[in-house]
């Protein structure tokens, strides 16, 4: 992994930061396993806030937090996934189940292996 996708901070396996998307030229977004889980998101006036998703749906709360750079930013949302490490390994083992039993697999072949998704228990 190169140095735009480590973690500043250290961290269990599976999270890493790579850009949200093709526009993106920095690692703004936090990911555990291919779903992202938090980001940092550039202010019109050039300061940042960083979204954390600890829930997915209409009516999840839009957590924003303003950051007084960026690096402080992404400290803050891996320091936030520390702390809710469980909760957002469940929720992604959740999420990549359903895309294996209905788009990929369409609910034939091999299950997902829960130790690779949840960490060593």
């Amino acid at each position: 992994m190169d140095a735009d996708t480590q973690t500043l901070t250290p961290m269990p396996d599976g999270f890493y930061w790579k850009p949200r998307c093709h526009l993106d030229t920095l690692p703004t977004g936090l990911f555990l396993h291919g779903e992202i889980v938090a980001s940092m998101q550039k202010r019109v006036d050039g300061t940042w806030l960083a979204r954390l998703s600890p829930e997915e749906g209409v009516h999840a709360p839009l957590l924003l937090r303003r950051c007084s750079s960026f690096d402080a930013g992404r400290r803050g949302c891996e320091m936030w996934a520390l702390r809710h490490e469980q909760v957002l390994r469940r929720k992604v083992a959740k999420k990549l189940q359903w895309i294996q039993d209905h788009v990929v697999l369409r609910g034939r072949g091999k299950q997902l292996d829960q130790q690779d998704v949840l960490g060593q228990g």
